[in-house]
């Protein structure tokens, strides 16, 4: 699995500055074990940030945008040896994120998991008894 298939990007799509940027950061992907935990990968995604703007080479805005979305829990990572999603397996509901509002009306509803495979994913993070230290 490369870098772009963990972050689901398409490269057609890209310009070609940001094919470049890409290219470099597959490379540090690879140096750095490939990470693929949430926060591993916000933290990878933050130092590239910061070599490729400090580089004077821009950065890709997808990055920032993938960035953001793993930390909102909009966006979840492809993990190695998985099929990637298609539209067809994704719920309607929470779009594969495993969340829904409590309310999809107002903006200010709360969200709780799903009830798709996502969704119980999260639930039994969130619900599991916690261990006393």
């Amino acid at each position: 699995m490369t870098f772009t298939e963990t972050l689901q990007l398409k490269e057609k799509y890209l310009q070609y500055e940001d094919l470049r940027a890409l290219a470099y950061c597959e490379k540090r992907w690879q140096q750095d074990g490939r990470p693929t935990k949430r926060w591993e990968l916000v933290n990878f995604l933050e130092r590239m940030l910061q070599e490729l703007k400090t580089s004077g080479t821009g950065y890709p805005k997808v990055l920032l945008l993938r960035k953001k979305q793993i930390q909102r829990r909009t966006f979840i990572p492809a993990e190695p040896g998985d099929k990637s999603t298609t539209a067809q397996d994704m719920c309607s509901t929470c779009k594969g994120s495993g969340w829904r509002a409590t309310n999809p009306a107002d903006r200010t509803s709360s969200y709780i998991p799903c009830t798709c495979k996502a969704g119980t994913a999260n639930a039994a993070i969130i619900f599991s008894p916690k261990k006393s230290l």
